[in-house]
């Protein structure tokens, strides 16, 4: 999280992001999952947990503000993740599955991708294991920044 945000402004803009999903996710079943498929019930509930998990941490009442970082990867993070198995660092910006940002010279990773799913809702220090079509890979998330403005 960059900046300094109040308890308001946070609780504001998660309940703010929690529409923008919901409505995200309604188009994507609409345009993508028109038919009930297992497809259609593995998003259904990717992002079902993933907005559970949000409302969990909205409900919890902790003082949000208390740390300086952000404490989990929501779409639309930037993610810094150090690739622990050549030792290089790299940032990627999670986003909703068939959307593109062309806002960002980032590498964009959907959040139904191996590596947007497996850094979602992660924490800083969180070491994530990572099967894709190309392999294997071990990823540590070094820094989460989240676009509040």
């Amino acid at each position: 999280m960059q900046g300094n945000y109040d308890q308001q402004q946070i609780i504001d803009f998660l309940n703010e992001h929690l529409k923008k999903i919901e409505s995200t996710k309604n188009h994507i079943l609409k345009e993508f999952y028109d038919d009930r498929t297992e497809d259609r019930d593995n998003f259904q509930s990717i992002f079902y947990q993933y907005t559970s998990h949000i409302r969990s941490f909205m409900a919890a009442d902790a003082d949000i503000t208390k740390n300086e970082q952000w404490p989990f990867v929501l779409i639309g993070s930037i993610v810094e993740v150090e690739d622990l198995d050549y030792n290089s660092i790299d940032k990627l910006k999670i986003v909703p599955p068939f959307y593109e940002d062309k806002t960002t010279e980032l590498e964009c990773a959907s959040c139904l991708s191996p590596v947007g799913h497996a850094l979602l809702l992660k924490k800083i220090g969180d070491k994530v294991a990572v099967k894709t079509p190309l392999g294997d890979c071990n990823f540590m998330i070094k820094s989460i920044d989240l676009p509040l403005n």
